[in-house]
């Protein structure tokens, strides 16, 4: 899967409701705000490149429709062992903040900023009363709407909009692995390649020992006319010891 792998097509959730658009052929209307979320189960290196393309520094991780976790560049930088992202098999869940805190969507600006602050956070989810993700919030959006004098969630809920990376189907998926595992394994397949290169003209000069195969030699090829035919006759009976000496 890439963009996951370079896949442009994001699964947006704006208010509640569900479409699939093109983020190539049908931007972000203007005036809301996305945030993002990756299903679980997704390696961790594919969310890294939809990080990095989408410019966010956080994503929610979800089962179905319900969060159950969260990660964020930091997490990413931390968690995965040696920093080999792009070589290794890491699921998302290995890097993000789990169990989850979020806040309710009943809530006011102020609670979401003592739970980030309290919490040491800077990045708060907003549920419904469902247990769906409703919206994620930061502490610098938190701090500009206190400072608009903003106190309830609501407004900060209609203006988000989710865009969450779509999973490949199973058979596009196993090609892209293959693809992948090919790229990175080139230069062993090109040396198998060429040993079974080499293993097949070995095999086949073996054989034509083992099968008796030989070069003919210019007697043995029938003559293309008479005269040639007696050519050869003569010339087999002149090899031949004279059976019958003279005695004189």
């Amino acid at each position: 899967m890439r963009p996951a792998e370079g896949d442009n097509r994001l699964r947006v959730v704006p208010a509640g409701q569900h479409m699939t658009v093109s983020t190539r052929s049908n931007p972000i209307p203007d005036g809301l705000r996305p945030f993002y979320a990756v299903p679980r189960g997704v390696e961790a290196h594919h969310v890294v490149r939809f990080m990095a393309s989408r410019g966010t520094r956080a994503v929610v991780v979800r089962r179905g429709l319900r969060p159950i976790g969260i990660v964020t560049s930091r997490d990413l930088d931390d968690r995965i062992p040696g920093g080999g992202l792009y070589e290794t098999m890491a699921k998302v869940e290995s890097a993000m903040s789990s169990p989850l805190i979020t806040i309710g969507e009943q809530g006011t600006v102020v609670d979401a900023i003592a739970t980030m602050n309290q919490k040491g956070i800077s990045h708060l989810p907003i549920v419904r009363a469902t247990g769906s993700l409703a919206s994620l919030i930061t502490l610098e959006d938190a701090l500009r709407l206190r400072g608009q004098g903003v106190q309830a969630l609501d407004e900060f809920i209609r203006t988000s909009v989710l865009v969450s990376m779509v999973e490949r189907d199973p058979w596009t998926r196993a090609v892209h692995e293959i693809r992948r595992k090919i790229r990175q394994n080139r230069i062993w397949l090109i040396l198998a390649v060429g040993l079974a290169l080499a293993g097949a003209v070995l095999a086949l000069a073996i054989g034509r020992s083992w099968l008796g195969f030989r070069t003919y030699e210019l007697k043995e090829y029938e003559p293309k006319d008479i005269p040639r035919q007696q050519y050869l006759e003569q010339k087999e009976r002149s090899k031949q010891p004279d059976s019958n000496p003279d005695t004189r």
